[in-house]
């Protein structure tokens, strides 16, 4: 799995531009064009996508399998079912790897949302939440 970062404050489509560069100088295939699903989920011809944004952070997770990816501040405030911003972050990948999108009535107060997760440390003062995807990750700064 690949992450292409910006601390830009850029939109999907210049993170998506950025990362297509990247991916050209790599040698493999460029995201493309996204188009929204039916669920407003991002979809790639070339890749399975997820995209995350706060403040002024980018992040777009690139794989060849199902993938979800969140990010949020560490003191971010979130629904007092979801407990804190790990389990938070964790269903917001989750629902954005099966392309579900986010339904608060559906969170089960108490659930714990971590399990198969996976949480990254690469930046300071926030949690970063990838689920699905290939095993190996990079994460490239555009």
């Amino acid at each position: 799995m690949l992450i292409f970062l910006s601390d830009k404050g850029i939109s999907t489509a210049e993170l998506v531009l950025a990362a297509d560069g990247a991916l050209t100088v790599m040698g493999k295939l460029p995201v493309g064009e996204l188009v929204k699903t039916q669920s407003g989920a991002p979809k790639s011809m070339n890749y399975r996508v997820s995209v995350t944004h706060t403040g002024n952070l980018s992040l777009l997770a690139v794989a060849s399998e199902a993938v979800g990816i969140d990010i949020e501040k560490n003191d971010r405030k979130v629904p007092e079912s979801m407990k804190d911003v790990r389990n938070w972050t964790a269903y917001e990948a989750k629902r954005k790897m099966t392309g579900e999108g986010i339904k608060l009535s559906e969170v089960k107060a108490g659930g714990d949302y971590t399990k198969g997760v996976t949480f990254h440390t690469f930046l300071d003062g926030y949690t970063v939440a990838t689920v699905g995807g290939d095993e190996t990750l990079f994460v490239i700064c555009v």
